[in-house]
């Protein structure tokens, strides 16, 4: 290791040292806010700027930006095609870094795990990892790899959980975000996880011999183990290049909170037990997606109960709820928000913070609020 090498590293710990504290300790409300790579809000320069100016002037104090939408970079890689929609010669996560910063906001790094395409049809470059491994897909029980919202490697892979780790390691060692923030870390449905290399390690390690039930409770825990094995393999990758990086990760909190986390729709459809990742620390953070809308009473009374589930299944860390804006009137929004400060959680994500009339209304709302 060269001097100077030491030297940026050092500067690193640094600045991610002041931002773990600032995510995880401080008693001022976290406002955050995703901002996607599919639509405008930074993929130029002067859209970057635009959300910037958008979240000081709304208080949000930190921005998840899109740098892994489906296998592709939105930053400069060298494992992953570049985003196709991004402007010539512009590092968009070395730019909000920088200007965010500046700022005093926040910058997590918010990467897709699992889902790596969103079209029945290939990628077009054939670098792409779903051209380059489609042995790592996940298929379902009549071996398909199309899941109703894309394409999703197999948790139940390690070269697949090796390879997604790389590429956030690499996010981490190159960038001084103050976090990486884990989306899709799931399989699609219960009826997901039967890729050849999966159900033989599954066989190996239960002595099972035939394909299992999808509702197997035996296969049900080994699904969720090797999403929580990924989990525990990024954060470890993470930490020895960027020790004091927040690591979080976008939860499902689909329909309503049961009194069990066993029945919730997290632990049995998508195999994502982040009951567990709390307890046990894998998770600086949990923002849950209690994506509701108050036109429905149902769903109101759905996302207050959630809360009481987060804080119960929480382990004492901190969480910051999900709000999804396009469901909702401004007033709904601000009413989901008081709900969430009532219930004395840590704060909220705002989905999405992209530019939209939208984000122009939710500003004036929470402006100086």
């Amino acid at each position: 290791m060269t001097r100077n090498t030491r030297t940026f590293l050092i500067l690193c710990c640094l600045l991610t040292l002041a931002g773990r504290a600032a995510f995880t300790s401080s008693k001022a409300e976290f406002r955050g806010g995703w901002v996607t790579a599919w639509n405008k809000g930074f993929l130029t320069p002067q859209e970057a700027d635009a959300t910037i100016s958008a979240a000081k002037r709304a208080g949000i104090n930190a921005l998840f930006i899109q740098a892994r939408k489906v296998g592709d970079a939105y930053y400069e890689s060298a494992t992953e095609p570049r985003g196709d929609n991004l402007a010539p010669g512009y590092d968009p996560l070395a730019y909000l870094v920088e200007k965010a910063h500046a700022q005093g906001i926040q910058v997590h790094a918010w990467v897709n795990v699992c889902r790596i395409w969103r079209s029945k049809t290939p990628p077009a470059d054939p670098n792409h990892v779903v051209n380059l491994h489609p042995d790592w897909l996940v298929k379902d029980i009549n071996g398909t790899t199309w899941a109703s919202d894309g394409v999703f490697l197999d948790p139940g892979v390690p070269a697949a959980r090796e390879y997604v780790a790389s590429v956030i390691e690499e996010i981490a060692c190159r960038y001084a975000v103050d976090g990486i923030h884990l989306d899709y870390i799931r399989y699609p449905g219960k009826n997901w996880g039967y890729s050849e290399t999966a159900l033989n390690r599954f066989y190996a390690d239960t002595g099972a011999s035939s394909k299992p039930d999808p509702e197997s409770t035996q296969w049900m825990r080994w699904r969720r183990d090797q999403v929580t094995d990924m989990l525990r393999l990024i954060r470890g990758k993470v930490l020895a290049v960027r020790p004091h990086a927040v690591i979080s990760a976008a939860t499902i909190a689909w329909g309503g909170c049961p009194s069990d986390f066993n029945a919730s729709y997290a632990c049995k459809l998508a195999n994502q037990d982040w009951r567990t990742w709390m307890a046990q620390g894998l998770l600086d953070a949990n923002i849950p997606m209690d994506y509701k809308s108050e036109t429905s009473s149902t769903a109101a009374a759905q996302f207050r109960g959630w809360l009481g589930g987060f804080k119960k299944w929480g382990a004492g860390k901190p969480t910051y709820v999900g709000v999804d804006i396009h469901s909702n009137s401004t007033k709904s929004i601000m009413k989901q928000i008081s709900a969430i400060r009532k219930a004395r959680l840590g704060g909220f994500v705002l989905f999405s913070f992209n530019d939209t009339p939208l984000r122009d209304a939710i500003v004036d709302a929470l402006a100086g609020k």
